[in-house]
């Protein structure tokens, strides 16, 4: 658990949705209530990463970031196995990673929270294309969803914030072309067709939207699936099965839960990682366990509930709305502890 007088230095994205709407109402909260020794709203990926560099040189180790998926992630790449502790104030779009920890919408709640929360350990993600590397925060994907990050402007996003997803489906849609995917795993390997690849590391695939009522950001495994076949109905049906929470149960989906995969398709389309377009395959991708420590409302272990996928949060508890999934991976991977 943190307490209000560690050093803290708050860093927040100015690009990001709403990070220049609230910098200041997170300043000064944060000012009232924990020893804030540096904050920052930083206008370039080039100043957060001097910032963090600054910040991780003075041994400051409670460091809040504040924006969307793509700035956590950035700076997630910086705190990977430091003893710094990150702090998360959802300033983007989706905020998938906050959904996936289970944050106070209030802003004074999520500051006492930040202040003198508990702490705990999450797995990351690793990509790795030769020598560049990045890390996973929350999904890899190919296909349909790149093609709809890479039409989507900065400013679309944030004007309409989710609607602005929507406005562009149809073109992503027709532009996106139909993947034949190789995955190989330690124990397997698989080849099919597809027109969105998905791999997670945590509990949300986006939004609040859970990959499986099994998935965790702390069990030293990723999520491989796919998103239907090569026709765009398959690809709907098998999205609105990941809605409602029955993904696991529909073998189109070719669900795998694996502590690494190593991923080729033709043709070789860019990725986007935690919404950032990032490079082609071959891609390999393995799980870091444990090595970011953030504030979170739960603390590591046998303990901490389940994620729920949205629409079943929504309407009623699990038990009276959906059976639990079983998932296709062994018992005893499922069950394995992260090493």
């Amino acid at each position: 658990m943190v307490s209000p007088d560690i050093p803290t230095a708050l860093l927040v994205n100015a690009k990001s949705r709403r990070g220049r709407q609230f910098f200041a109402e997170y300043e000064a909260r944060c000012q009232q209530s924990l020893r804030l020794v540096r904050s920052q709203l930083t206008e370039s990926r080039d100043a957060m990463e001097r910032e963090l560099e600054w910040a991780r040189h003075r041994g400051i180790r409670r460091i809040i970031v504040g924006g969307g998926d793509g700035t956590l992630s950035f700076a997630a790449n910086s705190l990977v196995n430091t003893d710094a502790v990150m702090g998360v104030l959802p300033l983007g779009t989706g905020n998938t990673f906050a959904h996936g920890l289970g944050l106070p919408g209030s802003p004074s709640e999520l500051v006492r929270l930040l202040a003198q929360g508990p702490v705990a350990a999450y797995d990351v993600g690793l990509a790795s294309n030769g020598s560049k590397q990045t890390v996973i925060l929350n999904s890899l994907t190919l296909g349909f969803s790149e093609r709809l990050v890479e039409l989507l402007s900065q400013d679309r996003k944030s004007r309409w914030g989710y609607l602005a997803w929507t406005m562009e489906v149809r073109r992503a849609l027709k532009n996106t072309p139909v993947l034949h995917v190789h995955l190989s795993w330690p124990t397997g390997q698989e080849s099919y067709t597809t027109r969105q690849l998905v791999v997670v590391n945590g509990r949300t695939v986006a939004a609040g939207i859970s990959a499986t009522p099994l998935s965790s950001a702390q069990d030293g495994l990723l999520e491989v699936f796919r998103l239907g076949g090569p026709s765009v109905t398959s690809m709907a049906w098998l999205s609105l099965k990941l809605l409602i929470g029955t993904l696991l149960t529909d073998r189109q989906a070719h669900y795998h839960a694996v502590p690494e995969v190593t991923i080729h398709t033709h043709p070789a389309v860019t990725a986007s990682i935690d919404g950032d377009i990032w490079l082609t395959p071959p891609i390999h991708c393995r799980v870091l366990p444990q090595a970011l420590w953030v504030i979170s409302p739960h603390k590591a272990g046998p303990s901490t509930p389940k994620r729920w996928p949205l629409a079943t949060r929504t309407v009623g508890a699990p038990g009276r709305i959906l059976p639990l999934p079983s998932s296709y991976a062994p018992p005893e991977i499922r069950d394995q502890p992260p090493t």
